[in-house]
């Protein structure tokens, strides 16, 4: 039903507005009453149901995310934006099939959407249906041949397949599109590492050049925000479950894709789970993180370690922000922290041996980033950090 008092308009758009904001500073529980404020006065407003659903999710409640878009979709059952939404969360829920018919049904509509083709095959690739993947990236390919994503998640896919080679050569071509994301660089030096022989030991040399050349510069990128829906779940090849929410809604959906940049803000699941109050506050640093506003996410990051102070991801977290304003001393702190609750986490490892770099002890960093390498000797994260620290070494003798 429509509102025609312009009093009660008026009220809705603030609430859309603070709801919004709210979800800007990752309060998302505040951010929901808001938009049910907003229902409350009218019920048929898709665009708020979908916000609603999209802070939801981003509290890991995605039935009830479900549940909203459902609603949007009884209101506006062609609504393409509420329909990619949809899919992520089912995808996010394990119901592939489900997933599936929601990018089908905007293909039906429009075949010509890379974005949905892309989707479709990120839904397939967590499925482990990697044919089927690599079959709608290539379709999404064909209509738009200059997203670096998709290149990504197509050599990804490759990988999986143990068509290495040609992984290499899709990782080449989102390179030559955007060469300055980290994890594109990543995923190829992974790719490299895996055709040497069995037994053959890494040649550094050989990794380092498959990396981007402003690196020469000696800078070793921190391993981001690293919480885990599950412990399997962190590792190089990820994928972001959470699209990102911008004014009433955003202008064209956000697709759902294997992350190819910072790792997604989630938490760890099992013996290094964050609870209640706790888990909460976590939540909010990560949010102003990702925003930048480093002293707000490290004051978060402060109370969640005040409820449960033996967490070992805030601690990380809290040195990353602290990394990221310079505060290397204080930052290394952390690190320690967390390595003293689990001493075998290579992420941790490099971020201790990153700060230690920065602060000019370069053996000690040596020596921690060749742990992490022992931890898992895969990461490239930790074989660059060698790299890194052999070369500056040489120049001093």
């Amino acid at each position: 039903m429509a509102i025609d008092n312009p009093v009660i308009d008026t009220e809705v758009h603030k609430l859309i507005n603070k709801g919004n904001k709210l979800v800007e500073s990752g309060m998302y529980n505040d951010a929901i009453q808001s938009y049910d404020k907003a229902l409350e006065i009218n019920p048929q407003l898709t665009e708020v149901l979908n916000n609603k659903a999209l802070a939801l999710a981003r509290t890991w409640r995605h039935e009830d995310a479900l549940k909203c878009y459902e609603k949007a979709l009884e209101i506006k059952p062609d609504d393409e934006e509420v329909l990619y939404n949809k899919g992520i969360a089912l995808a996010t829920l394990g119901k592939t099939s489900e997933a599936i018919l929601c990018y089908d049904k905007i293909l039906k509509k429009n075949p010509g959407d890379a974005s949905a083709w892309c989707s479709k095959g990120d839904v397939y690739f967590e499925s482990g249906k990697y044919e089927e993947a690599l079959h709608e990236y290539d379709r999404s390919i064909e209509i738009n041949p200059k997203d670096e994503t998709v290149w990504n998640n197509r050599g990804l896919t490759l990988a999986k397949l143990d068509r290495i080679p040609e992984a290499v050569m899709s990782y080449d071509t989102a390179l030559e599109l955007n060469p300055t994301v980290e994890k594109i660089w990543s995923n190829k030096g992974l790719a490299l590492a895996k055709m040497r022989q069995t037994g053959e030991s890494i040649d550094l040399q050989k990794i380092a050049s498959t990396l981007h050349k402003e690196e020469a510069e000696i800078v070793i990128p921190e391993q981001e925000i690293i919480a885990s829906v599950t412990t399997s779940d962190r590792q190089e090849e990820s994928h972001v479950p959470i699209p990102v929410l911008s004014e009433v809604a955003p202008e064209k959906p956000v697709p759902f894709y294997i992350n190819t940049g910072t790792e997604p803000f989630r938490i760890n699941s099992g013996k290094n789970a964050v609870t209640g109050k706790s888990k909460e506050y976590l939540i909010k640093g990560n949010a102003f993180f990702n925003e930048k506003k480093y002293a707000q996410a490290i004051d978060f990051f402060d109370i969640s370690l005040q409820m449960e102070s033996n967490n070992c991801i805030t601690w990380n977290n809290k040195g990353l922000a602290l990394a990221r304003e310079d505060k290397y001393e204080e930052a290394l702190i952390c690190y320690e922290k967390a390595l003293e609750i689990d001493p075998d986490d290579y992420v941790y490892l490099n971020n201790k041996g990153n700060a230690l770099y920065k602060m000019g002890d370069i053996k000690t960093a040596l020596k921690t980033f060749g742990l992490a390498f022992e931890k898992n000797p895969e990461n490239m994260t930790s074989i660059r950090g060698m790299e890194l620290c052999i070369k500056s070494l040489k120049k001093t003798m």
